[in-house]
C-alpha cells in the first residue's frame, strides 16, 4: 500500500488498547476486525493507548504513535472516549493536517452522567472506578465536555462523522442495567454507557441496536436472535467503510446540506 494511500487508525476508548498477547495469540480491542480490514485490503493502524489517562494525555500518546508512519493522510475511526481524543489531536497537535476525517463511534461529544455517578457515588464499584479512572473520568463528565467543545472546536478543513447505538432496558444485558436506567432517568436514549444525544456530532450517520460494548465486537449477553445479539460488528464496520466512500463522493458532488450533516437514522 503506498504512503500516499490514507491510513486508517482505529482509536480505542476508555480503558482500551490495541492488542494484549496471550499464550497462541491475543486480544485484540476491536475483535476480527484486522483480519477483515485485510481481506479487503485496507491499509489500518490500531495505535497503543493509555487506557484511563486524560483527553490531553491520550491524544498526545497518540500524536506520538502516529509521529513515525510515513502516511500523509489519515482517517481515524474511533470508539467511545477515543473520538475526544481524535478531536483534541486534530485541532491541537495535528500541525501538518495529516487527519482529514474522523468516524465517532459511540463517543459522549457532551458527556456521559455515569462520569458523575463515578465521581461522586458511593459503593465498591464506583469507588474502584474513580481510582483507577479518575483522572478520565473527570474529562467525561457533562460539564467538562461542554468545556471541551468550547475550547476544541471541529477544524473547517476536516470532515465529522458520528455513529451511535441504543439497547432498551430490557434488551440490555443485567449487569448494565443500572447504567441503562442512569442514563434514560436524565439523558434519555443510551447505549449503557453513553447517550444517544451525546453521541451525535457533525454528519450524523446511524443508530444502531447495540450496547456500548458490541460495538467493538465484545458480547456480554447470552444470544438472543430477538434481540439481534450479537451484534454483528463486522457487518457494522463494513457499512462504515462504505460511508466513508459515499460520503465522500457526496461531498465532491454538493449533495450536503448547507450544515454538513445528513438527518439522523432511526435504529437498524
Amino acid at each position: 500500500m503506498s504512503p500516499r494511500a490514507p491510513l486508517l487508525v482505529f482509536v480505542s476508548g476508555l480503558g482500551g488498547f490495541d492488542r494484549i498477547r496471550v499464550p497462541g495469540g491475543s486480544i485484540n480491542y476491536y475483535r476480527g476486525l484486522e483480519d477483515l480490514l485485510r481481506q479487503q485490503d485496507v491499509a489500518a493502524f490500531f495505535p497503543p493507548q493509555r487506557p484511563f489517562a486524560n483527553v490531553a494525555e491520550r491524544a498526545e500518546f497518540l500524536a506520538r504513535s502516529l509521529s513515525g508512519l510515513p502516511h500523509d493522510r489519515i482517517v481515524f475511526i474511533a470508539h467511545s472516549m477515543g473520538g475526544l481524543d481524535c478531536r483534541f489531536f486534530m485541532h491541537h497537535l495535528d500541525t501538518d493536517r495529516r487527519a482529514r476525517t474522523l468516524v465517532t463511534i459511540a463517543t459522549p461529544h457532551r458527556g456521559t452522567p455515569i462520569a458523575r455517578s463515578f465521581l461522586e457515588s458511593r459503593g465498591p464499584v464506583q469507588w474502584l472506578g474513580r481510582t483507577v479512572m479518575r483522572a478520565a473520568l473527570e474529562d467525561l463528565t457533562e460539564e467538562a465536555c461542554e468545556r471541551f467543545n468550547n475550547h476544541v472546536p471541529d477544524r473547517t478543513d476536516a470532515q465529522y462523522l458520528s455513529y451511535a447505538a441504543v439497547r432498551p432496558i430490557e434488551e440490555t444485558v443485567r449487569a448494565f442495567r443500572p447504567w441503562t436506567r442512569l442514563i434514560a432517568q436524565s439523558a434519555g436514549e443510551n447505549d449503557s454507557q453513553v447517550p444517544l444525544s451525546s453521541a451525535i456530532w457533525g454528519t450524523f450517520k446511524a443508530v444502531v441496536r447495540a450496547d456500548h460494548f458490541e460495538l467493538a465486537g465484545w458480547s456480554f449477553g447470552l444470544p438472543n436472535k430477538r434481540f439481534q445479539r450479537p451484534f454483528d460488528h463486522l457487518a457494522f464496520y463494513r457499512r462504515v467503510l462504505d460511508d466513508l466512500s459515499l460520503h465522500s463522493q457526496r461531498l465532491a458532488e454538493g449533495h450536503a446540506d448547507s450544515a454538513g450533516r445528513d438527518p439522523p437514522c432511526k435504529p437498524v
